[in-house]
This record gives structure tokens, sequence and C-alpha cells, in this order.
């Protein structure tokens, strides 16, 4: 996964992944929280929060990045050291801000929560159309726990990130069963 094309298709098929495997769930268990961890609303809301957070980084304009963050000038990272970097900062005690931290589940009611999140996954999906192969490794965006990455590796977060909350859920399924 490394062209534009290749990391939107992943994206597609993780954001699917975790819609069909939403279907499953029963509404009951849909708010339960295991262990004092988020539910599984709390895991899409905040999934839905960040995706929207990364979309908008998507469509600011790329003299204003600039202008914020400067350009890309060190070796880009590939997906698996987005994926690495982003483990050691939670082994050494990261968590979501709290401008991630879920909001919507409050109210948890599973058809506002998935029209949401669809929608947030349908604006990253649109907004990574505007970007060329070279702006993704040129523009800089600042991300909460690694730093000032690449447009390119804040796509490859999206797609790790993704997976780790819908591993999150579907442990959090099989406990509730």
């Amino acid at each position: 996964m490394n062209t534009k094309e290749d990391i939107k298709k992943v994206l597609v098929e993780i954001f699917q992944e975790l819609d069909n495997y939403l279907k499953g769930i029963k509404n009951q268990s849909f708010s339960n929280s295991v262990n004092g961890k988020w539910s599984i609303a709390q895991n899409i809301d905040h999934l839905t929060v960040s995706n929207n957070i990364t979309a908008l980084s998507l469509n600011i304009p790329r003299p204003l990045l600039k202008q914020l963050f400067k350009t890309n000038q060190r070796v880009n990272w590939n997906y698996d050291e987005v994926a690495w970097k982003y483990q050691l900062q939670l082994s050494h005690g990261a968590k979501a801000p709290l401008p991630f931290q879920p909001r919507l589940s409050l109210i948890p009611i599973p058809s506002v929560i998935d029209f949401f999140w669809k929608k947030s996954c349908s604006n990253i999906l649109k907004a990574v159309d505007n970007w060329s192969e070279n702006d993704l490794d040129t523009y800089v965006v600042a991300h909460p726990i690694l730093g000032k990455i690449t447009v390119r590796e804040l796509l490859f977060f999206t797609v790790y990130h993704t997976r780790h909350h819908l591993n999150t859920i579907k442990n959090i399924g099989a406990s509730t069963l």
C-alpha cells in the first residue's frame, strides 16, 4: 500500500469491514463498556471524530498548510513505521486527547452514530481525491500523538487506527456474547 489509489482502496475496505461488523451488533451490547474501556459506540464515536479532523486537515489549502507546518524535510515513513511509532507511543501511555474523545455516544443511538460514522468515512475518501502523489509526501500536518507527519503518513495512520479500533470492537463484541 503505497500509492494514493492503494491507500484509498484499503480505506474503503477497512471502512466497509467495520460497517459490516457493526450490522451484526445487538443494540444492547452497542453501549456496553467492558473492563472500564470504551464501548463499541464510544470507539465508533472516537473514529468518527478522528476521521472528521483528518478530513478537515486534508481540506486545508496547501499554502496554509505550508505556512503552518512548513513542508516535509525528512525521509517518509512507510505504513509499518507509522504503525510502529503509534504503538510505541501507546505503550508509553499516550491517550486520545480531549478533542478526540467520544461525544456523540453519550446518547448511544446506533442509527445516529452509524450515520455520522459513514459521513466521516465519505469525507475522507472525497478529500483524498484532491491530493497528488507528490503533495501527499510534501505537505505536513500536526498529529496529536505522532507530531508532524506527511499527509500520506496521516492516511497510513487512518488505516492503522481504524484497524486497531475494529479489533478492539471485535474483542468487545466477543466478550459481551
